[in-house]
């Protein structure tokens, strides 16, 4: 064995410890985060999901915080980007029903922004690793369509403006990419807004006891998310279909390259 030979070998034996750290730092993160959402949903779940039975005691457990209520609120609705402990409907509908339509838009972007930005970062620092923790390979596998890069920031801002679709899994996916962060939260951020300003009206009406607007908004915004998950699930099939033929065509073309030099041998 040479000298160069040796000192190969060392980097990777001393490489060995760190990829454990790493490991293991993945496998405690992912404990952690698994505990948090059990006891964020203990905590907060079901008093956020109660909301539906009554307004009133969701606006007055909010209020309980004095002036951090709205921190409170800003820090679940960021908490809930990551790990998805309950769904985000109900929080958005709470947050027009305590602090109006505009003031629970605010709410609710900045939690969501600060939840996509603690996502990236995850994803950054530990890489595909901890996409796995939140993420299943079936849905990894569903959005194969992110690699066409030719129409990704249309694809994007579509998704996002969709209602129903998988946004935060998606955001988990572009963090490991080499995509413009900066460009990927503007445009995902301005997308968003349709969708959950529909749902502050629908709490703001709520609290107004304007029940005919609540629900109009309500049943149109639901139709609106049905209509928007057939597009997307269309899309999805039709650049899935797309990437699969674009692989397959050079399997085709090599497969085709050793007849034709027999024939010409012939």
């Amino acid at each position: 064995m040479n000298f160069k030979e040796k000192i190969r070998n060392f980097k990777l034996l001393s490489d060995e410890p760190k990829k454990r750290k790493k490991q293991i730092a993945i496998i405690i993160i992912g404990v952690i985060v698994v505990i948090a959402m059990i006891i964020c949903y203990c905590l907060f779940g079901k008093k956020l999901l109660a909301f539906f039975e009554d307004t009133d005691k969701f606006k007055a457990w909010l209020d309980s915080f004095g002036t951090t209520g709205k921190i409170v609120f800003v820090a679940i609705r960021a908490l809930q980007t990551v790990v998805k402990f309950i769904p985000a409907e109900p929080l958005e509908i709470g947050s027009g029903y305590a602090y109006g339509t505009f003031g629970g838009l605010f709410y609710c972007m900045l939690g969501t922004f600060l939840g996509s930005v603690a996502i990236i970062a995850l994803t950054k620092i530990f890489g595909v690793k901890v996409v796995n923790v939140f993420v299943s390979q079936e849905q990894i596998n569903s959005l194969r369509f992110l690699q066409n890069k030719s129409k990704l920031t249309t694809t994007l801002f579509i998704i996002y403006l969709i209602p129903g679709t998988p946004k935060d899994i998606i955001t988990y996916l572009m963090g490991i990419t080499d995509y413009n962060m900066v460009k990927f939260m503007l445009i995902t951020t301005i997308a968003r807004i349709p969708s959950i300003i529909t749902s502050t009206i629908c709490g703001s009406a709520l609290e107004k006891k304007s029940y005919a607007l609540s629900i109009g908004v309500f049943v149109g915004t639901a139709i609106l998310g049905l209509i928007g998950i057939m597009i997307y699930n269309k899309l999805e099939a039709k650049y899935n279909k797309q990437l699969d033929e674009s692989k397959a065509a050079p399997e085709t073309a090599d497969a085709d390259e050793p007849q034709n030099d027999n024939q010409a041998t012939e």
